[in-house]
């Protein structure tokens, strides 16, 4: 949040109400581009994880499977990307969710 920090320093200057306005707009943008990495993340690790469980079991023509060896479980996601809501006030998040949806 150090990024919050610098910004909230530059907008001083505006009105009080437009102040927070700003800075809640940026957490949120941090709070996106800090999902979409995890999601992105999450994507890379589930190819690698295919990739690997096709390397060891083939099929007699020499061609991976695609059902992996050993089934997989949703719960090995369990509080993957949890340090990007550790900071997240959730009366703030509903807030700026709902603000944005009113243009």
């Amino acid at each position: 949040m150090d990024t919050v920090k610098t910004i909230a320093n530059h907008v001083e200057r505006l009105p009080l109400g437009l102040q927070q306005e700003v800075l809640n707009f940026v957490e949120y943008i941090i709070y996106k581009n800090e999902l979409q990495l995890t999601t992105l993340k999450n994507h890379e690790w589930l190819i690698l994880s295919n990739e690997k469980e096709n390397e060891q079991t083939t099929s007699s023509q020499d061609k991976p499977m695609l059902q992996p060896k050993t089934p997989r479980s949703i719960l090995e996601l369990r509080g993957l990307g949890k340090h990007l809501w550790q900071d997240v006030s959730v009366k703030d998040y509903i807030n700026a969710s709902l603000n944005s949806w009113n243009g």
